[in-house]
C-alpha cells in the first residue's frame, strides 16, 4: 500500500509539478521520432508565413513546419507527422488553420490547428505541393505543384475535397497568390509568363509576357490595384491589375546581378522586398526606388515574410538561417542557426559526451543534448557566431581514441586536424576527400591523398609530426571510406569502382583485395569490435559480411534501396544499417549473430549519410541531408532506468532516484537522461518506464 501512494504521488509530482526553465522542453526534444532521444538542427528551410495576428511565426523545413512565438522568438512547437518534408505553408485569413504542402509518399497537403497544433485532416488526391495560397474569404485553398503534371488545384477547405474547377496545366507555376476580392488567381511559373485565372471558372484571363527567364515569385498588392512579379531575370516587374499593363520594373542594378527569388510587400503596401543572391532590397513603391539594401545572408535568400504590424521583416536563405529584421531601419534583429544544411557526417567523442558533425564548410560541435557548442570554417579555422555558408565542402570528421583531436576531410583535398575542445586549427595535410580514420593508438592518420597526380590513393601519416610515412597504391576509382581494424593491424579502403581493399599496416602493402561481390560504389565499411568480421553497405542495395583474414563473404541482406552506411554497437552484438535515397528512409537494428532484425527507426525525410555508436553502446547518432543529427536509445539502454541494479524497473528505482534530488556530476546512476543533474525529468523517465511495463502486462 505504502509503494502505491508513493508511485501515485511521484505521478501526481510529475503531472502538476510547473518546470523551471531548466526543466522545459526546448526544440531538441520536440517532435521526436519513436525512439529517438534528442535532436541537433531543426532541418532546412523551404518557406515562411506569419499568423495575420503575429503572434506566431511558421517556418517549413526538411522535418516538418516549426512555430515560434513573435513575442519571445522561442519554439512553441513542431508540426510533424512522421518524416514530414514540408516545402509550402500558408495560413487561413482568420489565423485559425495552418496549410502545409510538400511531396509524396506523405499526404502532401495537411491542415492543422494553428492555436494547437491538432491535425485537423489531409487533403488526398493530389501530388507533390510546392506553393499554396488561402482566398481571402478563407473557403478556398489553392495549390501548385510545379511540374506540367500537377496543375494549379482548389480545395473546400470545409470538405477538404477538391473544387470541380479546371485549370490549364501549362506554365509549370512556381507561384501562386489570390486577388484581394478572391475573384482573381495570379501564377508564375517555367514560361516566363505570368497568368491571371478566373477562380469561379478556371478560365485563363490573361497571359502576360515581359520576363525573359523563369518567374520565382507573385504576389498582389492589399488594395488589389497591382501585382509583382519576380524573375530570374534578374527583374521585378509592377502590373496593373485591371489592364494587365507593365508599368514599372524594378531592376536589381550592380548589386543584385542574379534572380530574383522571393517578393513581399509590407502590410500598408509602400515597400516591396526581393530576394536576390544574398541580398534583400527594400522598395519604394511609389519612387521605384531602392531604400536600403539588407546584408547578412551569406548565400541565396529563398523565402520573405512581412509581420502583420509591418515592424519585422523575416527571411530565409540557402545558408540555412532564419533571420528577423528591423523592417524601419533595417537592423538585423536575431539570427536563429539551428536551421541546418545537410549534415554529411556525424562522430562521438570517445567519452561520449560531444558529438562533431559537417555540413558543407562548417564543423560543429554539439552536446549530447543537442545544443550547438562551437562552430567554425573547415578551411580557415575562422569560430562563427552566425551560421554561414563556405565552399569548401566538409565529407567526414572523426575523433582521435584520446578525444583530443578532430580531423576533417572535403573537397578541397586537404585534410585538418584540430583540438577538438578548443576548435583551434593543429595543421593541414594534403589529403582528403571522403575518407579519414585514426589508427586505434591514435598514432596514424590515414585519408584519401591524391597528391602529385596520385589519384585514388591513400596517404599514412603520422600525426604528431604531420610526416607523410607512406602512399598506398592504388584504387581505381575515388575512395568512398577508410577504417583501421581493432588491433591497428589492417587498414580497409573501399572507392566508388566496389573494390574493398585490405592493407597491412607494418608493411604498408595491399594484402587481399575483395572485387567480386559488389555490383556498385561501397558507401560504408566497419570492422566488429573483435575484428573477425568486416560489414559494408553499397549503392547495390545489399549489406555483406566478410572474414577480413580470408576475404571470404560470409552473408548478405538485400535491402529496397542504397545502404548508405553501417556500424557495429561496442559490444558488437548489434550491427545498425541505414538504407533509403530520398524516400522511405530507416535503420535497421540486426543481431550481428543470426543478422535477424531487432528494431526499426524512422526519423529521417532524407538520405542517411552516417552512423555513429556512443561507446557505451547506449546511443546510436545519425546524420541526414535532412539537415538534422538524430539521438536514438538502443533497446538493451532500457536498463539505465534500473537504477538501483537489482535487474527490475518499480518503484524502488523511484525512491533511489527521490534520495538523490539534486546531485550532481557524471557518473551518476540516478542520472537516468545523463545531463549532469539528478532531477524531476529523471523520475518521469523512470515512471514511464514503469507504466509502460504496467501498460504491456495489461495488455496482455
Amino acid at each position: 500500500m505504502k509503494q502505491t501512494l508513493f508511485f501515485m504521488s511521484v505521478m501526481l509530482l510529475v503531472s502538476v509539478l510547473p518546470l523551471s526553465n531548466s526543466f522545459a522542453l526546448d526544440y531538441t526534444q520536440m517532435g521526436l521520432p519513436e525512439g529517438a532521444i534528442a535532436r541537433c538542427g531543426k532541418g532546412y528551410i523551404n518557406d515562411i508565413a506569419y499568423a495575420p495576428n503575429g503572434t506566431q511565426l511558421a517556418v517549413a523545413t526538411s522535418i516538418g513546419v516549426w512555430l515560434y512565438d513573435t513575442s519571445t522568438d522561442t519554439e512553441l512547437t513542431l508540426l510533424s507527422e512522421g518524416p514530414d518534408d514540408v516545402q509550402a505553408i500558408a495560413f487561413s485569413p482568420d489565423g485559425s488553420i495552418l496549410a502545409t504542402g510538400g511531396y509524396l509518399p506523405n499526404p502532401p497537403i495537411r491542415l492543422w490547428e494553428a492555436g494547437t497544433g491538432n491535425l485537423r485532416g489531409p487533403l488526398k488526391g493530389y501530388e507533390d505541393v510546392v506553393t499554396l495560397a488561402f482566398s481571402p474569404d478563407g473557403t478556398m485553398l489553392a495549390s501548385s505543384g510545379e511540374w506540367p503534371d500537377y496543375p494549379i488545384r482548389l480545395w473546400d477547405v470545409t470538405t477538404r475535397q477538391p473544387r470541380d474547377t479546371r485549370f490549364d496545366n501549362t506554365g509549370s507555376p512556381y507561384a501562386i497568390s489570390f486577388s484581394p476580392d478572391g475573384k482573381t488567381l495570379v501564377s508564375g511559373g517555367r514560361d516566363n509568363t505570368v497568368r491571371l485565372w478566373d477562380v469561379q471558372t478556371g478560365e485563363l484571363k490573361n497571359r502576360l509576357k515581359g520576363h525573359r527567364d523563369d518567374v520565382n515569385a507573385v504576389i498582389f498588392s492589399q488594395d488589389g490595384e497591382m501585382f509583382a512579379s519576380g524573375s530570374d531575370d534578374g527583374t521585378i516587374r509592377l502590373w496593373d491589375a485591371h489592364t494587365g499593363e507593365t508599368f514599372a520594373i524594378l531592376k536589381g542594378n550592380a548589386k543584385f546581378p542574379e534572380g530574383i527569388n522571393a517578393i513581399a510587400f509590407s502590410p500598408d503596401g509602400t515597400t516591396l522586398a526581393s530576394a536576390a543572391t544574398d541580398q534583400i532590397g527594400l522598395w519604394d513603391i511609389d519612387t521605384r526606388q531602392i531604400i536600403r539594401i539588407l546584408e547578412g545572408h551569406t548565400w541565396q535568400v529563398s523565402a520573405l515574410a512581412f509581420s502583420p504590424d509591418g515592424e519585422t521583416l523575416a527571411s530565409a536563405g540557402w545558408d540555412w538561417t532564419l533571420r528577423l529584421w528591423d523592417a524601419p531601419t533595417g537592423k538585423l534583429r536575431k539570427t536563429f542557426g539551428e536551421h541546418t544544411n545537410a549534415v554529411n557526417t556525424v562522430a562521438f567523442s570517445p567519452d561520449g559526451r560531444t558529438l562533431a558533425s559537417a555540413s558543407w564548410g562548417l564543423i560543429r560541435l554539439w552536446n549530447t543534448d543537442g545544443v550547438p557548442l562551437r562552430l567554425w570554417y573547415a578551411r580557415t579555422g575562422e569560430h562563427l557566431e552566425n551560421f554561414r555558408y563556405h565552399i569548401d565542402y566538409v565529407w567526414t570528421v572523426v575523433f582521435s581514441p584520446d578525444g583530443r583531436h578532430l580531423a576533417s576531410s572535403g573537397n578541397d583535398s586537404r585534410l585538418r586536424l584540430w583540438e577538438a575542445h578548443t576548435g583551434n586549427h593543429v595543421f593541414t595535410l594534403r589529403g582528403g576527400g571522403d575518407a579519414v580514420a585514426f589508427s586505434p593508438d591514435g598514432k596514424l592518420i590515414a585519408s584519401e591523398y591524391g597528391g602529385d597526380n596520385m589519384i585514388s590513393t591513400i596517404g599514412v601519416w603520422d600525426v604528431h609530426t604531420g610526416e607523410r610515412l607512406h602512399v598506398l597504391s592504388r584504387h581505381y576509382a575515388p575512395l568512398t571510406c577508410v577504417a583501421f581494424s581493432p588491433d591497428g593491424k589492417t587498414l580497409v579502403s573501399a572507392s566508388r569502382d566496389s573494390e574493398i581493399v585490405l592493407w597491412d599496416i607494418a608493411t604498408l602493402q595491399r594484402r587481399l583485395s575483395i572485387t567480386t561481390q559488389h555490383a556498385e560504389s561501397v558507401n560504408s565499411i566497419a570492422f566488429s569490435p573483435d575484428g573477425n568480421t568486416l560489414a559494408s553497405g553499397s549503392y547495390d542495395q545489399t549489406l555483406r559480411l566478410w572474414d577480413p583474414h580470408t576475404g571470404k563473404h560470409k552473408a548478405a541482406l538485400q535491402y529496397p534501396d542504397a545502404v548508405t552506411s553501417v556500424s557495429f554497437s561496442p559490444d558488437g552484438r548489434t550491427l545498425a544499417a541505414a538504407w533509403g535515397e530520398w524516400t522511405n528512409n530507416q535503420i535497421q537494428l540486426l543481431d550481428s549473430e543470426t543478422l535477424q532484425p531487432v528494431e526499426t527507426l524512422v526519423g529521417h525525410t532524407e538520405y542517411i549519410t552516417d552512423l555513429a555508436f556512443s561507446l557505451d553502446g547506449r546511443t546510436l547518432v545519425s546524420g541526414s541531408y535532412d539537415g538534422t543529427i538524430l539521438l536514438w536509445e538502443m533497446p538493451d539502454a532500457e536498463g539505465s532506468q534500473d537504477v538501483n541494479g537489482d535487474g527490475h524497473v518499480n518503484i524502488e528505482d523511484l525512491r533511489f532516484i527521490a534520495a538523490r534530488l539534486g546531485h550532481v556530476g557524471k557518473e551518476n546512476a540516478a542520472d537516468v537522461n545523463n545531463d549532469g543533474v539528478v532531477n524531476i525529468l529523471d523520475l518521469v523517465s523512470v515512471t514511464e518506464k514503469i507504466k509502460l511495463t504496467t501498460d504491456n502486462v495489461d495488455a496482455k
